[in-house]
């Protein structure tokens, strides 16, 4: 299982900020982030995203938006 979750360094040791379902000693790989550097990226991305949208009508995008919710749905109910 693959999850992304919010965890403080204090005393030389990362503490999970929510429950995580782990057996006793298993093996993970932690690959950091700062909040700062996450949303710097995010940014980045919405900002790509934006420019590559812009010229389509917003009405279009959300209408192309649901379609593909509908069809994923049809999709998982085998239809």
């Amino acid at each position: 299982m693959s999850r992304v979750i919010d965890a403080i360094y204090e005393n030389g040791v990362f503490k999970p900020l929510e429950g995580v379902k782990m057996k006793e000693h298993e093996k993970v790989t932690i690959k950091i982030i700062s909040s700062d550097e996450w949303l710097k990226r995010f940014n980045r991305i919405i900002e790509k995203i934006h420019k590559k949208t812009a010229q389509f009508p917003p009405e279009e995008i959300e209408a192309d938006i649901k379609e593909a919710i509908k069809e994923v749905r049809e999709a998982k109910r085998g239809r």
